[in-house]
């Protein structure tokens, strides 16, 4: 399977995510067996759901620079081992790691325009958009509002009781077609190490939350 072999590794970590089902549940394990049409997983918790479910898999590589991601359906299951069919390296796909987590926040903040790539810029512009995720490598908004890419602006937010000034830069612009509106993907520029890590610290929290909730769900 050529690149694919790099992250199909006996004893590597794997995401394994419901697709198809509301409840949409997350489970980690490890892979404990390789043969050439199947694999074997072993959970850190016995799996409770149909068999033949149908799941999203991610297997991230040595480096955690990449991630291995494919769809497979899940063949047998005896508490917390799943047998699980191979995927063809056709359907497998390879992509770059975000590396930080993200988790949704859907709060209203105001953004300051100060400068777009090396340009500063001395306005009062007011810029309302829709924080609707961050990491602790930056934040997508979601505006009315469209942007260029390099496009540099500060805003203030708080998140459990921490205030933040953080500054960003636009990197992606998209369409976004739920709303119609532009979502803005944007990187931190200038963050301190400890603010960094206060956010990182939220979104784990917040992601351990979100997990609870999607088990009480079922």
């Amino acid at each position: 399977m050529g690149m694919v072999d790099n992250f199909f590794i006996v004893g590597k970590s794997i995401n394994i995510k419901t697709v198809g089902d509301c409840s949409c549940l997350s489970f980690e394990g490890i892979i404990k067996k390789i043969e050439e049409y199947s694999f074997t997983v072993e959970l850190q918790e016995d799996y409770e759901q149909n068999n033949c479910q149908k799941v999203e898999c991610t297997i991230t590589n040595e480096t955690k620079t990449k991630v291995c991601i494919f769809e497979s359906i899940i063949k047998n299951v005896n508490k917390n081992i799943l047998d699980f069919k191979k995927p063809h390296k056709d359907n497998v796909k390879i992509a770059q790691r975000r590396q930080y987590v993200r988790v949704p926040v859907d709060k209203e903040v105001n953004c300051y325009l100060i400068g777009i790539n090396d340009k500063k810029i001395e306005s009062n512009k007011v810029f309302p958009a829709i924080l609707k995720d961050i990491g602790g490598g930056g934040v997508l908004l979601n505006s009315a509002l469209s942007v260029p890419i390099g496009t540099i602006f500060t805003f203030e937010i708080t998140l459990n009781n921490n205030k933040f000034l953080l500054t960003i830069k636009v990197l992606r612009s998209m369409e976004n077609e739920e709303d119609g509106n532009i979502d803005l993907g944007c990187k931190f520029i200038g963050i301190n190490d400890a603010d960094r890590q206060k956010i990182i610290s939220y979104c784990n929290k917040q992601q351990v939350i979100l997990r609870r909730k999607k088990k009480k769900a079922v």
